[in-house]
């Protein structure tokens, strides 16, 4: 499938890109590094990774990834496992092969591609800020955590648990659980992989219409962000769309505020951008949606 099509990147002259590859349990991900042109040897510099959305990639955040670096931030776009530039998931067909004395087999296998999962993406996530605290100039006390759509979502739950990450704005995220009914579909469907009734990792099952690829919807079942706000105690940047038709905003981010917002000591904020959809957030939206974010990591990072 094509990658979407977002308005073009202006490089700004004074940050520059490096393709890199992250490792997340055995697959490549496929990443990009915004960095300051010019930076001392000797400097630390915040630093933000950011996740892309249901069937974006990397390039989903790179105008907010070059407007970062552009402030003086070292900043980590990367596309999460099955899609586009990283690698597959792989299906082992048949029983295990017999490994040879240098442990080397070979073996029948099915690349699995283009699939949401959600407890993979979280570890994705984690691993990102593996490779970001690893990068020269980064100051591992000043880490940030960037998402949209889908993403917003896993940083949310990311930042919660990685006590590494202190800073997090996230833009036109869902946070509630599945409803009673796609939740009992979705232990349905962890009863049916268990006992071998259907592939170990279903591929092209419960696609959901107008959405690229097809959610693992067992390991949804065991995802809840609403549910780790309570360990999420970090400056805390939420954006909507105004006109958002893919859920009711006053019940994702406009609840988990409320929530946030009750607590001592939580600092938090929430910004409704009015007139734009879902998608407007990367359009008309970006400008607003890219310049809260911004002044937020400089606020706090």
């Amino acid at each position: 499938m094509p990658e979407p099509v977002y308005p073009p990147l202006e490089m700004p002259p004074t940050v520059e890109r490096r393709k890199v590859t992250i490792w997340s349990n055995g697959v490549a991900l496929d990443g990009d590094v915004y960095r300051p042109r010019q930076v001392a040897p000797d400097a630390e510099l915040p630093a933000v990774v950011l996740c892309h959305g249901w069937g974006g990639s990397k390039l989903t955040g790179e105008r907010y990834a070059a407007l970062f670096a552009d402030a003086g931030m070292i900043t980590l776009t990367f596309t999460q496992a099955t899609w586009f530039g990283s690698g597959a998931r792989v299906h082992l067909i048949g029983p295990p092969p017999e490994r040879d004395a240098l442990g080397q087999a070979a073996a029948k296998v099915r690349l699995i591609r283009d699939q949401v999962d959600p407890v993979d993406w979280i570890q994705n996530f984690h691993a990102a800020i593996d490779f970001i605290e690893g990068e020269p100039n980064v100051d591992p006390g000043r880490i940030g955590a960037w998402g949209t759509s889908f993403g917003g979502g896993v940083a949310i739950h990311a930042a919660a648990n990685d006590a590494r990450i202190k800073v997090l704005s996230v833009q036109v995220t869902a946070v509630v659980p599945l409803s009673d009914r796609a939740l009992a579909r979705a232990r349905q469907r962890a009863i049916e992989i268990a006992r071998g009734a259907i592939d170990p990792i279903p591929e092209g099952l419960d696609a959901r219409p107008g959405l690229a690829g097809s959610p693992n919807l067992a390991k949804s079942a065991r995802y809840n962000v609403l549910g780790e706000l309570d360990r999420l105690h970090i400056p805390t940047n939420m954006i909507d769309a105004g006109d958002e038709e893919m859920f009711a905003i006053a019940e994702n981010c406009g609840r988990a505020f409320e929530q946030l917002r009750g607590r001592p000591g939580q600092i938090v904020n929430y910004q409704v951008i009015p007139g734009i959809k879902h998608y407007g957030i990367y359009f008309e939206g970006y400008d607003a949606s890219s310049r809260s974010a911004l002044a937020w990591f400089e606020r706090h990072l």
